[in-house]
């Protein structure tokens, strides 16, 4: 009988340890820390140009404070910095142009460009689902920028949400405000004010020796104008020279230019006496990608003009111009390069 109780408590003592080893054991909780935050709250971009923010696609500026990823971001409250006021504008979506396949710098027709593009529906001002960078969308009819408020008004005020299975957090007050379009850069017009400070002019002017003079030019005796016809329906870029008359400089006087790969065009360069046309694709750049055609960065193109003459009856020189530029809107546009203050000299000597 001692042994039969004895059974018994032994079995009763293991039903309770199997009972104990099946409960369940909860799942780990998604954590989201109370500390996560921006370490950039307002946001300037130009109007204008599609736009991620931060600038280089590689920073955060996100610091998630070892919250369990992945991170779901949401725009919330957008309003007038100084009415407090919702704003209906950003609650629309707009068609916009995207790539839906990556752009190489290699592609050698319009037609190609085109087929990598498509267009989407996208609000103006987004965040990225689940990265937390901004992106500014340029639509495609640039009259619906019309209805948002640019610097020097304070903007817009916003909030994020950033949540993930175990909670979510609200950061508040961050800060949207937008500069005036730009449809070029660089630009002379202040972006807040829209008045002119300054002339644009080349990054390098070497070797241009002045007509008539043992002088030579420097980079500010050379002014950039940008021009778009107002009515262009077309994807053209073309480069003038000016004396300082503004009397037309035929370009093929730059006779050492590689025109062929100046920059990313489509069919052969188009010459007359006062110009050099290309048919291209906008933006330039295409996409912020470092090709033949930009500058180390990819953020603009670059192109170098240039001549050689005989100096001093023996020595070759080159002279250079250089120009590291950005245009953001499609049209017929031109780029005139104007020697306003002296003429250079082409001849040999």
């Amino acid at each position: 009988m001692k042994k039969s109780n004895q059974l018994i408590i032994i079995l009763i003592a293991g039903g309770m340890m199997f009972s104990h080893a099946c409960v369940k054991v909860p799942a780990d909780v998604d954590f989201i820390s109370p500390k996560a935050s921006y370490s950039q709250t307002t946001f300037e971009p130009v109007l204008g140009r599609t736009t991620l923010l931060p600038d280089d696609p590689t920073a955060n500026i996100f610091n998630a404070d070892n919250s369990t990823s992945p991170l779901t971001f949401k725009i919330l409250h957008m309003r007038g910095a100084s009415t407090g006021e919702a704003v209906d504008i950003f609650n629309k979506t707009f068609p916009v142009q995207v790539w839906k396949e990556a752009y190489t710098g290699l592609e050698t027709t319009r037609e190609e460009v085109e087929k990598k593009r498509t267009i989407e529906q996208h609000h103006l001002f987004e965040v990225r689902e689940h990265s937390g960078q901004f992106v500014m969308w340029r639509p495609m009819d640039l009259q619906y920028l019309n209805a948002i408020k640019m610097q020097p008004d304070p903007g817009y005020k916003f909030d994020v949400e950033v949540s993930n299975s175990g909670g979510s957090k609200i950061i508040r007050d961050m800060e949207l405000k937008p500069m005036r379009p730009q449809p070029y850069a660089p630009s002379a017009i202040d972006p807040v004010t829209g008045n002119s400070q300054g002339n644009i002019t080349p990054y390098l002017v070497s070797s241009v020796k002045v007509y008539n003079e043992d002088n030579y030019m420097s980079n500010g005796d050379v002014i950039v104008v940008f021009h778009k016809d107002p009515a262009s329906t077309g994807n053209t870029l073309t480069f003038e020279f000016r004396d300082s008359a503004y009397n037309p400089i035929n370009p093929k006087l730059f006779n050492s230019t590689r025109w062929e790969d100046i920059l990313h065009h489509f069919g052969p360069a188009r010459f007359t006496p006062e110009a050099v046309t290309y048919d291209v694709a906008y933006p330039i750049p295409l996409a912020m990608r470092q090709t033949r055609y930009t500058n180390a960065s990819g953020t603009t193109a670059n192109v170098m003009f240039s001549y050689d003459r005989i100096a001093n009856g023996a020595l070759r020189m080159t002279a250079l111009i250089g120009m590291n530029f950005a245009i953001y809107e499609p049209g017929d546009w031109k780029m005139v390069f104007w020697f306003y203050h002296k003429n250079p000299d082409f001849r040999d000597n």
